[in-house]
């Protein structure tokens, strides 16, 4: 797993964080297993299109995004026991719930590790 900055908008955001997750069994695990994540970190799981919240206690924030990182959409506040999927995602991205509001990114905007 690397560590990265995050570019929104091609401006680089100095708090935030993500987490790329480069291995089968680390976009397999994804949260699972892992303390609550806070506002200024985040998990981006390359090469996926689905995530669930099976086995998880908290909700989550889920940015699906193409290969180019323009969000194509973003299922906030998805809780426990939830599957969700986006067909046309190249790699998704796992937030807090209310992270992707607080940030103030929006379908159309480009995120990317940086």
């Amino acid at each position: 797993m690397i560590i990265f900055r995050v570019e929104h908008n091609r401006h680089r955001l100095r708090r935030m964080q993500v987490h790329v997750c480069e291995t089968r069994l680390e976009r397999s695990r994804g949260l699972l297993l892992r303390r609550r994540l806070d506002a200024e970190t985040a998990y981006m799981l390359p090469r996926c299109r689905a995530v669930h919240t099976i086995g998880m206690h908290y909700r989550i924030d889920v940015l699906f995004c193409d290969e180019g990182g323009r969000i194509l959409s973003i299922r906030e506040n998805l809780g426990p026991c939830r599957i969700a999927h986006e067909p046309a995602a190249s790699h998704v991205w796992e937030l807090d719930a209310g992270t992707a509001r607080r940030w103030g990114w929006a379908v159309g905007d480009r995120i990317l590790p940086c």
